[in-house]
């Protein structure tokens, strides 16, 4: 059977993004082989695992973790710049998988990061791979920023969710997105008189911006199959649920294929 090639685009989710594995091991399973990835916050992250070849050591530890580890991962900080130093994770991502120059990896790939002090979207394709993924996962006063070449670099679901227009594209592929924060699916009303918090005022209010920004994307850049997975489906750090959020994701991606062969025969 001859394979069908995709440029895949990761979105940021948090934890949700975990479920980018998922959706990698079921498009594969389909026949799919992927060309190149571009990612955005955790996006760049397994986007970036894959395209260096090392999704299953990946998968495997991450699947290891349970909340005592994820608690452990978290170098807390008492910067106002963020609560999490970030150092932490990204030392023990390094002992476990090396890191690599992105010249260097088996697939092109690209993470989506934002300059804080000009607003602009900054696109990193070179250079050291965990430095990519550091910048672009700088969640806003969850993550320090990254200091890098006279920017201040933050989490890019700033400004590209769902970066359909920074992957490589090569003739004849799909392009597939992935969207694990995708407009909410449960019914609002049981919600409507639950108590706020800051941290529910600022995951919301970031989740609905990172929709609208998603939405006008897949207008700009329609994908030939976009896979989603509701941004109230599963909680931003609830990493634990590894194995649920993989599960999850083929699911979502079985879900999206069927709609695309769905649409096929009606044409």
């Amino acid at each position: 059977m001859e394979r069908r090639k995709a440029a895949l685009v990761l979105s940021g989710g948090g934890a949700r993004g975990v479920a980018h594995i998922g959706a990698i091991e079921e498009l594969e399973s389909r026949g799919f082989e992927i060309a190149a990835v571009a990612g955005t916050s955790m996006g760049a992250l397994v986007g970036g695992m894959y395209a260096a070849g090392h999704l299953d050591s990946f998968r495997e530890w991450f699947c290891t973790l349970d909340r005592y580890k994820v608690f452990s991962l978290m170098d807390f900080s008492l910067s106002v710049e963020g609560f999490v130093k970030g150092d932490r994770v990204i030392r023990a991502m390094e002992e476990l998988i090396p890191d690599v120059r992105i010249e260097q990896m088996p697939l092109p790939y690209a993470a989506v990061a934002a300059d804080l002090l000009t607003g602009r979207e900054v696109v990193i394709d070179r250079g050291g791979l965990y430095d990519a993924i550091r910048a672009s996962i700088s969640i806003p006063s969850v993550f320090r920023p990254v200091r890098r070449d006279g920017m201040v670099l933050i989490d890019g679901g700033t400004v590209n969710p769902l970066p359909l227009n920074r992957v490589r594209r090569t003739d004849g592929d799909l392009l597939v997105g992935v969207d694990v924060c995708a407009p909410f699916a449960a019914d609002p009303a049981p919600r409507a008189g639950a108590s706020l918090n800051y941290y529910k005022l600022l995951t919301a209010s970031s989740q609905i911006m990172q929709q609208h920004i998603a939405q006008l994307m897949c207008r700009l850049t329609p994908p030939d199959l976009l896979i989603e997975l509701p941004a109230d489906s599963y909680g931003m750090f609830e990493f634990y649920r590894a194995e649920e959020l993989i599960k999850a994701g083929r699911a979502a991606t079985r879900t999206a294929l069927e709609r695309l062969a769905s649409g096929r025969a009606d044409r």
